[in-house]
Formats: C-alpha cells, sequence, structure tokens
C-alpha cells in the first residue's frame, strides 16, 4: 500500500472549495492500493508558511511506508519548501504538483513561501518530480513550471490542454503521473 498526502490549494477547503472538484474527481479514480490522505492545513485562508511548513511535515512524520506527496497550488510549492528545509524522507517514491507558483517569479515575490537558495542542492535528483500545469491557468503563468525544473532538473513537466487552475478535469493526467512514480 502506497500512502497518497494530498495538500490543498490556498483558500477555504470545504465541499465545494478551493481543491474540493479536483480531489472528488480524483478520489474515485485511485486504485485500492493508494490510500489518500487530504488534511486541511491551517488557516487557508490567509496562510503562513510556517504553519503549513509545520503541519505538512507533521503528516509526513506519520506516514508508515512509502508514499507520494500531491500538492495543488500553493500546496504544491509548501510541498517543495518542507522537503527543501527538513530533507526527504527515505520512504518518499515521489512528488506531483499541479498549478504550482513560483515564488520570487514576477509577481509572486514573497519570501517567506519561496524555496531555500540551495533547494538545488538538497532535492536534485532525490526523489521523481511531476510538475503538471494546465495550459488554461490564468492564476500561475505557464512559466513557472520551467523555473522549477531550472532548480530540480529531475522535473518532468507537462502542460494540461484545457485544465484551468482549479484542475478540476485533471484526475486523468494526475493518476498518469501517480502510475509512472509507483511503477519506477
Amino acid at each position: 500500500m502506497v500512502t497518497l498526502l494530498f495538500i490543498h490549494s490556498a483558500g477555504a477547503q470545504g465541499p465545494g472549495e478551493g481543491s474540493d472538484a479536483f480531489l472528488s474527481a480524483l478520489r474515485p479514480m485511485l486504485p485500492p492500493e493508494i490510500r489518500l490522505l487530504a488534511p486541511f492545513m491551517p488557516e487557508p485562508e490567509a496562510p503562513k508558511a510556517q504553519s503549513w511548513a509545520a503541519a505538512i511535515a507533521a503528516q509526513i512524520r506519520a506516514i508508515d511506508g512509502d508514499f507520494i506527496l500531491l500538492g495543488h497550488s500553493l500546496g504544491g510549492s509548501a510541498i517543495l519548501q518542507v522537503l527543501a528545509r527538513a530533507g526527504v524522507p527515505q520512504n518518499l517514491l515521489g512528488v506531483v504538483t499541479l498549478a504550482a507558483p513560483f515564488w520570487g517569479a514576477p509577481d509572486w515575490a514573497y519570501d517567506e513561501y519561496a524555496l531555500p537558495a540551495d533547494a538545488g542542492e538538497k532535492l536534485g535528483g532525490r526523489f521523481a518530480l511531476r510538475i503538471l500545469h494546465g495550459a488554461d491557468d490564468d492564476v500561475v503563468a505557464g512559466d513557472h513550471p520551467e523555473r522549477y525544473k531550472n532548480i530540480l532538473p529531475q522535473a518532468r513537466i507537462h502542460i494540461l490542454l484545457g485544465i484551468d487552475h482549479q484542475a478540476a478535469n485533471a484526475g486523468l493526467e494526475v493518476l498518469e503521473a501517480l502510475n509512472a512514480i509507483t511503477a519506477l
């Protein structure tokens, strides 16, 4: 059994809000050998990098066995920040980000959320990384995946046609990314 730890986007996280449409579409597609965890993050409508990092790190520490991290929007960038700062667990199979902003890009200059300067050294080649980004994302610009790849060369970028920032219809592509990681 592989655990899939999903980290939501910022903003309201209840039914019909935030990442819920994506997660609701993905959940029935997951094979029975993947156990999904999707905890709410603290203060999602006014997120603070430190409290999210602490919550994510606690969730990671609680996982027994192999796992994959999946993050939507802020959740994806927060996962990478946590791994760069706290280290990469040996039982981490890989990371999938979906619509993740690159903090430090134009209009996204918030140091609190940015990867540390040595992130490439700490994370490069340490795990499988799939960066998914909707071609119709009107929140996070299309150059953000390449910014991650410049630091993390192991990243495989997938541009998803017809997918916007909410990614409600991205389930099949995410499932393919998860399958690619578990097949490694």
